[in-house]
């Protein structure tokens, strides 16, 4: 019922647009564009700035291959954001949706198309996503995303070259309440420990506490098509991986 209302209201607030665009044409050019990267390898920085936990910046090398098989390597702390180091306008759009052009605009001499994706599930965790698209460089330039659980979640993402659609920096800014993020052991990084009213200590994000913050991620030296072997992405195999270093 609550998607049912989300859509009349959005149609009723764009119907003066006359819907002049095919948004769903729009994104399935996107995807389109993306499915030529057959595998990539790149070297990323990652700086996390998050309130309640000091991580320190992270590098790592990133390795894809289609349609989903992704490995990370990096000799940093583990809670490196997988989501945001694959991402894929595929993986992002895979649900079934409803597309509906809201308006066109510049944004950095660039034309930029407003499209608003509504999952056509009542199963799906995504309530509403809200994209910007380079019409020219069919490339997603940001996307903001309304979830039931975790609030509202927005990604910035700048493009060096528009060959492939692979972006040279990503930016995720996010606020999430109510949860209570695991903190690693002593020793491994840089930790928040909370105290309760007793003088306790304990891990985790205090009770009712929000989390705010950004992950920054860019990245260098791509290497697209050059071939991946199957066999790198088994944890098993750890002489493919030497081979592909």
């Amino acid at each position: 019922m609550k998607k049912l209302m989300i859509i009349i209201l959005l149609l009723t607030s764009i119907a003066s647009l006359a819907q002049s665009k095919d948004a769903k044409k729009l994104l399935d050019a996107v995807i389109e564009k993306f499915n030529k990267v057959n595998d990539y390898k790149v070297d990323a920085s990652i700086k996390l700035d998050m309130n309640f936990i000091k991580v320190p910046d992270m590098k790592a090398k990133v390795f894809f291959k289609k349609p989903d098989k992704m490995k990370v390597q990096s000799d940093g702390f583990a809670m490196l954001p997988k989501q945001g180091l694959k991402f894929s306008p595929a993986d992002m759009l895979k649900d079934d949706f409803t597309a509906l052009y809201v308006k066109s605009e510049m944004i950095d001499n660039r034309k930029i198309d407003v499209v608003k994706a509504i999952p056509n599930s009542d199963s799906s965790e995504v309530i509403l996503s809200t994209l910007w698209v380079d019409t020219e460089g069919l490339v997603i330039k940001k996307v903001e995303t309304t979830t039931k659980k975790t609030g509202t979640t927005q990604i910035e993402l700048d493009y060096k070259s528009y060959e492939y659609g692979l972006p040279s920096k990503i930016k995720i800014s996010f606020s999430l309440g109510d949860i209570n993020l695991p903190i690693p052991p002593s020793g491994e990084q840089n930790e928040v420990v909370e105290s309760d009213k007793k003088g306790r200590s304990k891990r985790g994000l205090p009770k009712g506490a929000s989390l705010k913050g950004s992950v920054i991620m860019t990245y260098k030296n791509y290497q697209v098509n050059k071939g991946i072997p199957d066999s790198f992405f088994d944890e098993k195999d750890k002489e493919k991986k030497k081979e592909i270093n």
